[in-house]
């Protein structure tokens, strides 16, 4: 027991080390003595400095770390003496000791492998995650008085002093470099690669070395198109023998998708450092609010559950939507025309979402009805200063989302296979409107805006259409130079529609949305999914690998965010304005 006192909720994968990894015909042999050495370098020279509970005490590694690092130093190569794995690669979930077992991992290599002019690197997808590790290596050699005027620290360097052994942290250009002579290689975070040049660099220069290793550390993504999901899926496959890589080591914890991710016994199972490093009540707090929040509930999967996840139905569930009308809506015209007559009174905005002209395109009317009663939630935004905030929002009222598509109709049946959803029955329902070409018209959406819709709902001139300057600049321009009407650019990025997103979900969790069951914008609703940022603000995106359109979700959201800066009917001296 490496950790007096405490009871390890997870027994070691590997108890017989030379087991797993035997070599039949004697290619390879495992050195006990290297292993206990690389085993016991952690606690001899390194101490913990995060947390009170393990701040100042050793270093000593949890039953996964050991089994990795004897397994990573042990096995030789029966001929020479030299490593056999050259390759690691580490899925654990967030909060089991990863990222301080890169640092230390980072030391050994560079300082105590008896490597001549070792060069170790710590690299992540920005520099700033690479200091993670880089950072916990630099305080670990500080607070080491046996090694007081030893090494020179630096602000991205640890240098042995008198030698040219280093252990750095690279910057996010490394990739544009050359003359990499790399001894080891420390990917924090690999899932946050944003793409192969780095990795390629790097792993180029090691052959100038008798024996490197590379190190890839991370939890799971959730973009499988990404290099780290294709070493993911390569790592498994090893570990299942249907690849034979004998100079490759991979451990991997995560949920089986046939798996509860609720479940606590399987939670123990994928979490090595449960009980430990991340307490139990932790989990269960966590368990709790995922349950409750279905935009919490994909988070916690990759960050805890350690499965890749697309978050196709990350957002917001179906039946939230569907529970917002509590009766069926047979004909969506015919409750339009019952609700035209209150909505054209009613203060109006709109978001107009135009995507490339070989898609969908959509126009969203979002309309507000002040309530008597008000509720109050959340939200992550940025303030005029552009520094993220976070701010309570008075949801005094509801809305009506009425939406308007487009789509080229000489396309439209073909698009029809590719996104699989039944277009031509939704024009012939009134729901999607087919524009002359292979191309969307602009000029029809102009003037059906102007002919069409704005007759039918006249507070629209007094409200804002938001629009995204990538793609719907020009009619942007007419709508606001030959209609008159309020045009405001709205980005589709976290600082402009993070608070939209925040406000939509609270009102669909409500029932406070009314849509008529249109079913084109319940298609879009279904199938959106949100990406969140480090401050926790969220912002709408297609899921991965998917043919599916949420142009119908954008223009509502911005909808939501131009109503904002729409007042209500003010009445003064018995007239009133709208």
């Amino acid at each position: 027991m490496r950790w007096p006192g405490v009871a390890l909720a997870v027994p070691c994968e590997w108890d017989d080390e030379t087991e797993r990894w035997q070599s039949p015909d004697g290619t390879y042999v495992f050195d006990v003595e290297a292993a206990d050495f690389a085993e016991g370098f952690f606690p001899t020279m390194l101490e913990h400095h995060i947390g009170t509970e393990w701040n100042g005490k050793p270093f000593h590694l949890l039953p996964y770390q050991a089994a990795l690092v004897r397994a990573a130093f042990g096995w030789k190569r029966a001929d020479d003496g030299l490593r056999r794995f050259r390759k690691v690669f580490l899925a654990v979930p967030k909060g089991s000791g990863k990222s301080p077992l890169g640092a230390g991992l980072g030391l050994l290599l560079a300082f105590f492998d008896g490597e001549a002019g070792a060069e170790v690197y710590a690299v992540a997808g920005d520099k700033q995650q690479a200091g993670i590790v880089f950072g916990s290596a630099k305080t670990m050699v500080e607070r080491n008085t046996r090694w007081t005027g030893k090494f020179d620290v630096y602000r991205d360097s640890i240098k042995l002093v008198g030698s040219t052994e280093s252990f750095q942290v690279l910057s996010s250009d490394a990739s544009t470099k050359h003359g990499f002579r790399p001894h080891g290689i420390i990917f924090d975070e690999f899932h946050a690669q944003p793409d192969r040049d780095l990795f390629d660099t790097l792993y180029r220069g090691m052959g100038k070395r008798g024996q490197p290793m590379l190190v890839m550390i991370t939890t799971a993504g959730d973009d499988d198109e990404s290099i780290c999901f294709e070493e993911w899926d390569y790592a498994r496959k090893v570990l299942k023998g249907d690849i034979v890589d004998e100079i490759y080591l991979p451990m991997i914890f995560e949920l089986r998708s046939d798996e509860d991710w609720a479940d606590h016994d399987a939670l123990k199972r994928v979490n090595p450092g449960y009980g430990i490093t991340m307490k139990a009540q932790y989990f269960e707090t966590e368990v709790r609010a995922a349950q409750a929040e279905p935009r919490k509930r994909n988070s916690f999967i990759q960050l805890h559950g350690n499965r890749w996840t697309n978050q196709a139905t990350a957002w917001i569930p179906v039946e939230w939507w569907d529970a917002c009308e509590p009766e069926p809506i047979a004909n969506y015209g015919a409750w339009l025309d019952a609700q035209t007559p209150e909505l054209s009174l009613l203060p109006c905005a709109a978001g107009l979402d135009l995507a490339q002209k070989i898609d969908l395109a959509c126009l969203s009317l979002v309309f507000r009805h002040r309530l008597d009663v008000a509720s109050h939630t959340e939200v992550v935004t940025d303030d005029e200063q552009g520094e993220v905030v976070k701010k309570i929002v008075n949801l005094n009222y509801r809305v009506t989302i009425v939406p308007y598509f487009w789509i080229p109709e000489e396309t439209m049946h073909e698009r029809e296979k590719i996104d699989g959803v039944p277009y031509s029955l939704w024009r012939d329902a009134g729901l999607v409107t087919p524009t002359e070409g292979v191309t969307i018209d602009y000029n029809r959406i102009y003037s059906d805006i102007t002919t069409k819709i704005l007759p039918r709902f006249p507070r629209l001139k007094q409200g804002v259409i938001g629009y995204d300057l990538a793609f719907a600049t020009d009619i942007a321009t007419d709508l606001r130079d030959r209609a008159g009407l309020n045009v405001k650019e709205v980005l589709q990025n976290y600082q402009h529609l993070s608070e939209s997103c925040y406000i939509a979900e609270a009102l669909i969790k409500a029932k406070r949305v009314s849509h008529g069951g249109h079913r084109t914008l319940r298609n879009h609703f279904e199938h959106v999914a949100v990406k969140m940022d480090d401050a926790r603000r969220i912002r709408p995106i297609k899921p991965k690998r998917a043919s599916k359109h949420i142009d119908g979700v954008v223009a509502s959201l911005m909808g939501i965010k131009c109503l904002a800066e729409v007042p209500d009917k003010k009445r003064s001296g018995g007239i009133m304005f709208v």
